[in-house]
């Protein structure tokens, strides 16, 4: 009768763990090596936007998949000695899907190279992106753009782009804050070479894009404003807060002074009998200048029928 082999069982418990140890550890190298990709890819920027260039500033905008802190370095070398942290961190950097960096201190005409790093990773992978400063010129005195960013239960919006486009000109941007404000510098407004200052002719009608990961608004407006602060922003609600020309009638209305429906000498009548400054018929002062005067009785003549002589 043949001998049996028998393996010691200290052995063969031995080779046993050693097996589940090794196949943990795969499993476990495996798991890790996927989590990183997933991460990876949802901290990967998106639609990397750099705007607001001024000869000392630019601001630098983009998106994540998922929350994830981000910065980015900069340099006027690929050195990239300078960091930047997102304009509403003001400790280490935090996470965030909508990403806004403002780069500062900078020098005017100069080409400036930036990698962000976004989560454990850093984009670009290769030679970093660049951008180019403008010349120093006078900046414009047109006011600030300031709104407010709510959503439909009337909370504000604590993250959301605010992109505003003007035809012929560079965009401008700026994020949300805790409060859903947000203000808008438009005295930075230059052509798209960065060459000039201010609106370009003929550019008086703008659009306003408010967007986070879930929702968009457009708002239509025209520039320069009559008031800057702009009416509460519903987020996922367009807005068209273009005025609507005023007819030709709607335009004569305000020279009938006597409010009869013709615009003649009884209205002439009532506006010598306001001339001066303080008018007690402060309709009487038609360009609204504080004072009736020749130029006032010049702009009525123009609406009262002329009668030929027979």
């Amino acid at each position: 009768m043949g001998s049996k082999i028998r393996i010691p069982t200290l052995l063969g418990l031995g080779v046993l763990v050693v097996g589940m140890v090794a196949g943990i550890f795969l499993t476990t190298q495996k798991q890790a090596a996927l989590f990183k990709t997933r991460a990876a890819i949802s901290a990967a920027p998106k639609n990397i936007t750099v705007t607001n260039i001024s000869d000392t500033s630019a601001s630098i905008y983009w998106q994540t998949d998922e929350d994830a802190p981000g910065f980015i370095q900069v340099g006027s070398s690929s050195s990239l000695d300078l960091t930047f942290k997102d304009d509403r961190d003001s400790g280490p950097p935090q996470s965030h899907r909508l990403h806004f960096v403002t780069i500062s201190g900078l020098t005017p005409n100069t080409t400036y190279y930036y990698k962000i790093n976004s989560g454990s990773a850093i984009y670009p992978s290769g030679d970093p992106a660049t951008f180019k400063t403008a010349d120093s010129q006078a900046v414009s005195n047109l006011q600030p753009l300031v709104g407010t960013i709510i959503d439909s239960t009337m909370q504000p919006v604590t993250e959301a782009l605010v992109v505003l486009s003007i035809p012929g000109a560079q965009n401008l941007a700026t994020i949300s804050k805790v409060s859903g404000n947000f203000i808008l510098p438009l005295k930075e407004i230059r052509n798209t070479d960065l060459k000039q200052m201010g609106l370009p002719e003929g550019s008086t009608t703008a659009t306003l894009t408010v967007f986070n990961s879930q929702s968009k608004s457009l708002i239509n407006l025209q520039l320069p404003l009559s008031n800057s602060v702009l009416q509460p922003i519903t987020l996922g609600q367009d807005l068209n807060l273009i005025p609507t020309p005023a007819s030709p009638a709607a335009t004569q209305n305000k020279y009938d002074l006597n409010g009869d429906g013709v615009i003649n000498s009884l209205d002439m009548s009532i506006l010598l009998k306001n001339f001066g400054k303080n008018p007690k018929n402060k309709a009487a002062d038609l360009n609204a200048d504080g004072v009736v005067n020749q130029k006032d009785v010049d702009l009525l003549n123009k609406f009262i029928p002329r009668v030929s002589p027979r």
